[in-house]
This record gives C-alpha cells, sequence and structure tokens, in this order.
C-alpha cells in the first residue's frame, strides 16, 4: 500500500458583505484551516490549496451588520444546511440500522417500531429547532454585538442607511412547499408509531417469542429454539413438527392440531472449504410456522409444542467433519389475534408506516437543505480582500 500523504493549510482573508437590509459595507477577518490529502506531497498541497480556496469562496461566519443589527441571509443559509445535513446522515444511519436488527430478527418489530420513533422524533426536532430558529429575533443586541466587534478593531465599517420596514428584507421567507415540509415531519413521527397504534386499536396482543409478535390465525411467524448449535460456517438443517392445541391441556389429552411448518436448509455435501474463524460459529435454529386460517382460533390463548430435529456439520479434525443430529424440544403460548391475517398486517404496516415515516423524514431533511442553501442565495455577493494561505504540513 502506498504512502499518503497529508497537507494541511491555514488560510485567512477579509470577507466583505453588503447588508442585504440597510445596504452597508462590512468585513472581517475569516479564518479555515483545511486538509489535502494525495499520493505525493506536491498534490497534497495542491488539493489543500483547491480546497482553502473553495473554504474561502463559500464560507462565511456568523457577523451581523454593524448599522442594522442582522445577520445575512448567506449566514444563517450556511449554519441550517450543516445542521439539516447532520440531522439527515444521522438519521440515516439510524434508521438502517433499526431496518437490518428488524430483517435479521435480532429485535422484535415493536421494538424496532418504537426504536423508529424515537429516532424519527429526536430528528424531526432537531430539523424543526434549526429551520425555526431566528437569530435576527433581536437585531439591536446582535447591532450592539457588532459594534463591540468594529472598536475591537474586528470587523471594519461603511454605514449604510436603514429605511422604514427594510429590516423584513432579511426575515426569512418560507414558500408553501417549505410551510408543508415542516408539517410533514409530525406526520413521519405519527406514520412511523402507526403499526403500534393500530394493534393498540385493535387489542392485538404481543407473543414476545414469535417474529413477528403478532400472531393471527392464517398468519406465519417464525419461532426461535432455546439452545444454540456450533457448526462450520453456522450450516445446518432440520425436520420440524408443531403441534397446537388449548392452554391448560396437553397434546395427548386434547386434539393437537398439526402445523404447517418449515425451517433451515442448507446442503454441505461431502467437502466444506472454510477459514479457521468459520470452524465453529454459533447459530439459534428456528422454525417458520403457519397458523390454520381458522377464524374459530381468533382471540384464544394456545399452547405450542416445537419438536425440531438438527443436524449439522461440526469438525473433527484439522481437515475432516461429520454431520452431528440433535433434537431440540420447546414449548410456548401463543395469544392469537382475534383478526385473522393480523400479523401479516401488522409487517405491512411497518414497511407502509414505519419504514415510510423514516423515508418521509429523510426526504424532509433534503427539502430543508435546499430551502436553506436557496436562503444562501438570496445574499448579496461578497468579496475576498487579501487572501492568506500558509501551509503547515505534508506528511
Amino acid at each position: 500500500m502506498g504512502k499518503t500523504y497529508t497537507s494541511t493549510i491555514e488560510v485567512a482573508c477579509f470577507k466583505e458583505h453588503t447588508c442585504t437590509c440597510c445596504g452597508a459595507v462590512y468585513s472581517y477577518n475569516l479564518q479555515r484551516t483545511v486538509k489535502g490529502t494525495a499520493a505525493t506531497a506536491d498534490k497534497a498541497t495542491a488539493n489543500a490549496q483547491k480546497a482553502a480556496a473553495l473554504a474561502l469562496e463559500r464560507e462565511v461566519d456568523l457577523e451581523p451588520c454593524p448599522t442594522c443589527g442582522l445577520l445575512q441571509p448567506d449566514m444563517i443559509g450556511q449554519r441550517r444546511v450543516g445542521r439539516h445535513k447532520t440531522v439527515f446522515w444521522v438519521a440515516l444511519i439510524c434508521f438502517a440500522a433499526i431496518v437490518i436488527l428488524r430483517a435479521a430478527y435480532l429485535i422484535q418489530a415493536d421494538i424496532a417500531i418504537w426504536a423508529a420513533v424515537a429516532a424519527c422524533a429526536a430528528a424531526a426536532v432537531a430539523l424543526w429547532l434549526t429551520d425555526t430558529a431566528d437569530p435576527n429575533r433581536n437585531p439591536e443586541a446582535n447591532r450592539q454585538t457588532a459594534e463591540g466587534r468594529v472598536a475591537s478593531g474586528a470587523v471594519s465599517h461603511t454605514p449604510g442607511k436603514l429605511a422604514p420596514g427594510a429590516q423584513e428584507l432579511a426575515r426569512v421567507p418560507r414558500s408553501l412547499v417549505h410551510k408543508m415540509t415542516l408539517a410533514m415531519l409530525a406526520v413521519a413521527v405519527v406514520m412511523a408509531a402507526a403499526p403500534e397504534v393500530v394493534r393498540l386499536a385493535r387489542h392485538w396482543p404481543l407473543n414476545s417469542d414469535c417474529y413477528p409478535p403478532v400472531v393471527g390465525p392464517g398468519d406465519q411467524s417464525r419461532i426461535y429454539m432455546t439452545d444454540k448449535i456450533d457448526s462450520i460456517k453456522g450450516y445446518w438443517r432440520g425436520h420440524p413438527s408443531v403441534s397446537l392445541h388449548e392452554e391448560g391441556t396437553t397434546a395427548s389429552t386434547a386434539k393437537a392440531i398439526p402445523l404447517q411448518a418449515t425451517t433451515n436448509q442448507n446442503d454441505w455435501g461431502q467437502e466444506i472449504s472454510a477459514k479457521s474463524s468459520e470452524k465453529h460459529s454459533s447459530s439459534t435454529p428456528w422454525v417458520a410456522v403457519t397458523m390454520p386460517d381458522d377464524p374459530a382460533l381468533g382471540g384464544k390463548t394456545m399452547a405450542c409444542d416445537v419438536v425440531l430435529g438438527v443436524e449439522c456439520p461440526e469438525v473433527t479434525g484439522s481437515s475432516s467433519f461429520q454431520t452431528v443430529a440433535s433434537k431440540m424440544n420447546r414449548n410456548l403460548t401463543l395469544q392469537l389475534a382475534s383478526t385473522p391475517g393480523a400479523g401479516g398486517s401488522y409487517n405491512d404496516w411497518w414497511w407502509e408506516g414505519t419504514v415510510g415515516g423514516m423515508a418521509v423524514l429523510l426526504v424532509c431533511a433534503l427539502v430543508l437543505v435546499g430551502t436553506s442553501r436557496a436562503l444562501q442565495r438570496r445574499a448579496r455577493p461578497t468579496r475576498l480582500l487579501s487572501p492568506t494561505p500558509r501551509p503547515v504540513a505534508a506528511v
């Protein structure tokens, strides 16, 4: 692997603004530290210089106008863009993690839903507070701060003329799309909670041992066994037998209802190619069961007996293995929902409501990034005075 060089440049210049409100011209010392990386030191320095030039051209500091006290639209917009983008990426990572954990059966659907609701609510609040915060709500306080900066020599200033009503020019405008986007933040949170809202409204019980946890007549659900297996590359196959009978009875004293069941069916043949780290992989066998499509079972509490014959390859030497057979049993209680297909509906609400709500929130974040960029463009053009880039290091 070749060496990578990093060049760090400290750059400073005076950046000049013309106030959109009063027309005052003022400038301040803009300082940035940027880095550039490349395969050679010269190229890294060139990349750092390009990044420095771009930073000086596009970036601004929060410096209010000394005449009217208003921050310029590009100053407000830049801060909002940065914060909205941060919320977008953090939310995207959280949402992706929730969906992956849910799809991999690592967390229950109801836990995933409430985690998504919490993430959506946090992101919505952050976006709302960022977008509705008005740094120009107290122009007089801003003006006094700016006067202090002028007195200290940090800001130079050519006064402008503040006309009646001119301050409205610097106010943050909101189009209909912008207002609808802010409203959709709340809608996204409600959508994320939709599966649990529907479940609670219809009094569907949860079964913590089933994935998904809502089970009604005609539904399919996955049940994990309590024992684990150790096998090469996590391979295993099974032969399930599952029956259902009313709680308080046994399969021998009551008429057991056999259930359709399927499970994993790995085929490893006579040879397995595996790394040393794959020779002892832990797995938890599972059975996917389909409930009878009988409305009479709706709302009942049933006992479920699961018997699973498991075969898996285990290491017997440095380069050999044998197929080992074992039997697992699990007995659990299921509270069936009163509505046939409730589990399927609950799962549909997850994809259409919860995942849809997360997607809506991400779209809202992107729209708000766009509106903030549009706000930046409302500012008058800036000028750079005396740029002074200084390379610090190339390593």
